[in-house]
């Protein structure tokens, strides 16, 4: 997926955002955004918006900063608290591995920064009435029926215990999650993920910390794995981002944000999705891309 004229405005607010949450001087934080600025006429907008963002992060993320450190450890005890409920709910639901994939959207439902906690009425609401607008949830189920490998790949502390939830569910007897190297954003890395209980041996590392993945800096023993799974699952924007129009075939789970998303899968803005994504031959190169496939829209 290409970048769009529209996603600059975003992705400056982004770098703005984690360099407030480092509480730099006024006087350093008008140099860096002053920098990025200058840098975005030179980042191409034929790299993915997970790519191009990326590129004005690495200004800050760098030499172990992590400026989203508290909150993250803050939504792994929000979400930890409200797992036993929510467990609960989708085991008592009538169809538990459904409610199991909308319970894996709920951390990008319920914005977990705004309160002080989170309401178990307003999950219960979601998950008895919620549905994805795109719903390719019956072939990922009936992949999951005879699947042995499933790749997860994971996006935000918090949510990610509700991914491991999912999972738990979904009943794939091998599940490797992937996860960043080192921090980001508020994405999870796998050192964060062994820390909440999640097995070493089923977590596995992108090999960066660059949002969502890249394909010319991906682990190639992650590459391997996706390559020869049953099943790979990613989840949020950002891993939207780098599947579409690549190489691999993939289920996406996430809540459309931003218009650029929207028209990309032709859905509503604010939409749960759970889209079946594979490659088709023939088509145009994309970022990162060895077989030089693009996206083919499944359903």
């Amino acid at each position: 997926m290409k970048s769009d004229p529209r996603c600059i405005p975003c992705l400056v607010r982004q770098l703005e955002r984690s360099a407030k949450a480092l509480h730099l001087p006024a006087d350093e934080f008008d140099r860096l955004i002053s920098k990025a600025r200058q840098e975005i006429p030179d980042i191409p907008l034929s790299l993915p918006p997970n790519i191009y963002s990326t590129r004005l992060l690495e200004m800050i993320y760098h030499d172990g900063a992590d400026p989203y450190k508290e909150e993250k450890a803050r939504h792994n005890r929000e979400v930890a608290n409200i797992l036993p409920f929510v467990r609960r709910m989708v085991k008592r639901s009538d169809n538990p591995k459904k409610t199991a994939l909308l319970a894996a959207s709920l951390g990008n439902v319920i914005d977990l920064g705004t309160r002080e906690r989170i309401d178990t009425g307003e999950i219960k609401e979601f998950l008895e009435q919620a549905t994805f607008e795109r719903d390719d949830s019956p072939e990922l189920l009936k992949r999951v029926e005879s699947a042995q490998t499933l790749i997860y790949v994971v996006d935000n502390a918090g949510e990610v215990l509700l991914d491991g939830l999912c999972a738990e569910v979904l009943g794939v007897p091998q599940t490797i999650f992937v996860a960043k190297s080192s921090p980001i954003l508020n994405d999870v890395t796998v050192q964060e993920m062994i820390d909440l209980g999640f097995d070493p041996a089923s977590v596995a590392s992108t090999g960066t910390n660059d949002l969502g993945i890249n394909w010319e800096t991906l682990n190639p023993e992650v590459m391997e794995l996706m390559k020869n799974a049953d099943l790979v699952i990613a989840k949020g924007h950002a891993n939207f981002e780098s599947f579409i129009d690549g190489h691999q075939e993939t289920f996406l789970l996430l809540k459309i944000k931003c218009e650029v998303v929207a028209e990309k899968i032709r859905e509503d803005c604010g939409s749960l999705v759970c889209m079946h994504y594979l490659p088709q031959k023939n088509a145009s190169p994309s970022f990162g891309d060895p077989t030089k496939a693009r996206s083919g829209f499944v359903g």
